[in-house]
């Protein structure tokens, strides 16, 4: 086995386990200890937000080291990775406090949504055929 394959399955495998850590904390949080009020979103955002969307991203990253054709794709991916870090860094905050305002969470969104349509831009860079001459 190659290192990059390791290293995908790697990542993949850290995405897959933050994400049930997320979901086991959600369950734990809301149905268990019962934290519905708003003074509870920060505890939230620490137990089940950030490590959803940080297992997400260990998800889709791993994914595209298991399928890497081209550099390209992967300096597109890098940006939608600082993108996406940049857009959590700062819903992470938001949530810290909490805020409940709608324009505080509307910079995270399109931020969100361009680390997105940089990662799929990447994944069609990455699957066009080689041009082999």
């Amino acid at each position: 086995m190659s290192a990059r394959t390791i290293i995908g399955i790697l990542i993949s495998v850290v995405g897959l386990l933050l994400l049930v850590y997320s979901g086991l904390d959600f369950n734990n949080l809301f149905f268990s200890a019962k934290l519905l009020s708003k003074s509870d979103i920060p505890t939230y955002n620490r137990f089940v937000v950030a490590p959803f969307l940080i297992g997400l991203l260990a998800l889709v990253d791993g994914s595209i080291v298991l399928s890497l054709k081209r550099s390209f794709s992967l300096s597109l991916h890098l940006l939608g990775n600082f993108v996406w870090f940049y857009a959590l860094y700062m819903l992470y905050n938001n949530l810290a406090l909490p805020l409940t305002e709608i324009q505080a969470y509307q910079q995270i969104f399109i931020l969100g949504f361009l680390g997105l349509a940089l990662f799929v831009i990447g994944v069609i860079a990455n699957d066009i055929p080689v041009k082999r001459t």
